[in-house]
């Protein structure tokens, strides 16, 4: 099995590449025209190509940004094939702003897209395309406003100064790398941080070997060994693309596990700034193109309306329908929390909270209230006899069957705890309280649930009702009061309903 190529290899690799473009240019300075144009086009290739290979082998969320470097570089590529076109096929001079200009200005539109686009959480692809429209309008317009021209129209070329070119292609390499910079700064996470790293370092080795480059270029027309300083930045990310490793420095683990978290802070600040600044460059672009180029400024100036408009919309739904969506798990969870995870009934806690709740409204409204604990006889005999799952699907069914005997929407069931339950009953008399308890043994009765003890064959329940016909003190008072006769009904035989009123008066139930 062929084995991939280290990073040596790939280093070496680039080396070569170079000295023969250095060669090919001292051996044949009168053809320089035509042996260096095939190289300053491989270079930029063998980085799409690579920028290609690692976006189609990322799982992450860095293959957008690697994509979006991708169109950059291809894009430059385009640029150099044009250029070659121009100087060996039409001859233009160098003032002459014509495809290849717009090519190259264009390229840095994607690259600045992939430095602010957002992390993989916080990623909308309508936003995306949202951001690379007015991404693409502002360097169109931008392309306009510099060279006054229009790219791919029939008008005549306007030539533009040396020095405006050398200015506005250096300016648009060091924004690049500036951007860059903060956004190594501001991005602690793994893959998308290797990313970024390799970035900033290719756009500042661009960055200065085109100012240098540019600057020569600039008073000098001849194609000489200073067009190796082109291939430079395009084999360094070539390298660094294709090499089996990841790039690291000191530090980065520590940045992948969430450190310094000023950074996120930061790049938050990168990722949620940048669209406002596209539409801020649109408008003011287009405004300001508006005296030449009426038209192309008015639709620049809607254009920036529109898209920002729709952003701030889907913004706003996305927001409206997280909150919504908050609202739906936030109450769920708060389910899950007062209810048994076992019987599916009110827990402990809710049944505390709405004993509270009703008690409170009892003494402000005078009315009577009713509490029932419900325990299971001889619970632990069936568990050592049948298992504890038979024991928790005994509870299942009981729980069920107390619920339906409930008769209405106020009236609340919950797990006490163990094999007792506990209903609590709003508005509810002596007579009322009797009578929801007698139902409720009944309901039991006819589960007709194996186990055989003194009380008979099946499953039966002992009832300790309190009623409190005029509530005063607190509810732990009715609590006391049921868990006093319920424990009466246990000492009586079980299988009984044993009620204690305010007064504390016991009056005996019945099989």
């Amino acid at each position: 099995m062929r084995r991939p190529p280290t990073l040596t290899h790939l280093v070496v690799l680039a080396a070569t590449f170079v000295l023969l473009h250095v060669t090919g240019l001292w051996l044949l300075p009168a053809q320089a025209t035509l042996v260096t144009y095939p190289f300053l086009l491989l270079a930029p290739l063998l980085a799409f190509a690579s920028c290609c290979w690692q976006a189609r082998a990322e799982t992450s969320g860095a293959r957008l940004p690697w994509v979006l470097l991708s169109a950059g570089i291809f894009l430059w590529a385009c640029g150099i094939f044009l250029s070659a076109w121009e100087d060996i096929w039409q001859h233009l001079p160098q003032s002459a702003a014509w495809f290849s200009d717009f090519a190259f200005f264009l390229y840095g539109v994607p690259v600045l897209l992939a430095l602010s686009s957002a992390s993989e959480e916080q990623r909308i692809p309508s936003f995306i395309w949202i951001d690379a429209t007015q991404a693409l309008l502002t360097g169109f317009l931008l392309y306009i406003s510099i060279f006054s021209a229009m790219p791919f129209a029939d008008d005549t070329l306007a030539p533009v100064s040396a020095s405006t070119l050398v200015l506005t292609y250096n300016t648009e390499n060091f924004i690049l790398a500036i951007a860059a910079t903060l956004r190594v700064l501001a991005q602690p996470r793994g893959p998308e941080r290797r990313f970024y790293l390799i970035l900033f370092r290719f756009l500042w080795i661009y960055a200065l070997m085109a100012y240098v480059y540019n600057n020569w270029a600039a008073v000098s027309n001849a194609h000489t060994s200073m067009d190796v300083l082109v291939d430079l930045p395009f084999l360094f990310l070539a390298v660094a693309a294709g090499a089996p490793r990841p790039l690291r420095v000191e530090g980065d683990e520590a940045a992948e596990a969430g450190g310094a978290p000023h950074r996120h802070t930061l790049a938050l600040f990168v990722e949620n700034v940048s669209p406002v600044f596209y539409t801020v460059a649109l408008l003011a672009l287009s405004t300001s193109l508006m005296r030449r180029h009426f038209y192309v400024g008015t639709a620049g100036v809607f254009a920036a309306i529109a898209l920002y408009g729709t952003r701030s919309t889907l913004l706003q739904s996305r927001y409206i329908r997280i909150q919504r969506e908050l609202r739906e798990a936030r109450d769920r969870l708060e389910q899950i929390a007062l209810t048994d995870a076992l019987t599916h009934t009110a827990n402990r806690r809710r049944f505390d909270e709405a004993l509270v709740l009703e008690w409170n409204r009892a003494i402000r409204h005078r009315h009577p209230i009713a509490l029932l604990l419900i325990d299971i006889d001889y619970f632990k005999q069936l568990n050592d006899r049948f298992g504890h799952p038979a024991g928790d699907r005994c509870l299942v069914s009981v729980a069920l069957a107390l619920q339906s005997t409930l008769p209405r929407a106020g009236d609340l069931l919950a797990r006490y705890g163990g094999e007792e339950f506990a209903a609590i009953l709003p508005s509810t008399d002596e007579a009322g309280a009797r009578r929801v308890a007698l139902t409720m043994q009944e309901a039991i009765r006819m589960l007709e649930l194996r186990n055989e003890t003194a009380t008979g064959p099946f499953v039966t329940v002992s009832v300790g009702a309190a009623v409190f016909e005029s509530p005063q003190g607190g509810p732990a008072d009715i609590v006391a009061a049921a868990d006093q006769a319920l424990y009466r009904a246990k000492q009586c035989g079980r299988n009984r309903i044993e009620v204690t009123t305010e007064c504390g008066i016991l009056r005996s139930g019945m099989q």
